[in-house]
């Protein structure tokens, strides 16, 4: 037995097509794309969709649409995280290098900018030895052990040191607190 086709059956009639004639590709606005998905997604898609009082279709539309805005915007961000990242590696390794840094100073405006919010920079050298950066000594009982940072003596929970004070452009940096005995401060 040989199967026939639907439109083999009555060759004489042309096949109807269903309801009206489609448009043409240039009065068609948006494309349709089939996917197939698991049941319990179909459910929650038509639930999510009920709640929302949209159609299933615009609900997905939606979701597409703002994960990749979403995406973009993740990667716009990252791209300019990088080039925050390599700015400040270049500083460090400037900085390492001995090469001077720019400081800022509150208040002023920096030369050439065009936003009178972004304080003015001057050049400084690089403070090579950590206790040129020091712009006074406190007299304190340790509590933490340390070390002195002249002659290396261990400073002892309950003994008397110095410990350094840096203005804020020199702690920027965010080195470790620097420590004299009494041995040492008598030599400044």
């Amino acid at each position: 037995m040989t199967r026939r086709n639907r439109t083999d059956s009555h060759p004489e009639k042309p096949r109807k097509g269903r309801g009206r004639k489609p448009s043409t590709e240039d009065e068609r606005k948006d494309r349709v794309i089939q996917t197939r998905v698991p049941k319990d997604l179909e459910s929650t898609l038509k639930d999510a969709a009920e709640r929302k009082r949209m159609t299933v279709s615009h609900l997905i539309r939606n979701v597409l649409e703002d994960t990749f805005r979403l995406v973009d915007g993740i990667v716009a961000d990252s791209s300019a995280l990088v080039e925050n990242v390599v700015r400040d590696a270049r500083k460090l390794a400037a900085t390492a290098q001995g090469e001077v840094r720019p400081v800022e100073k509150a208040g002023e405006k920096a030369a050439g900018s065009a936003d009178a919010s972004e304080p003015a920079t001057q050049l400084e050298p690089v403070v090579t030895d950590p206790l040129e950066s020091v712009d006074a000594w406190q007299d304190v009982i340790v509590n933490r052990p340390s070390q002195c940072a002249s002659c290396g003596v261990e400073l002892v929970r309950g003994q008397r040191a110095f410990r350094g004070l840096a203005s804020q452009s020199a702690s920027v940096g965010l080195s470790p607190a620097l420590w004299l005995c009494p041995a040492c401060i008598e030599k400044l």
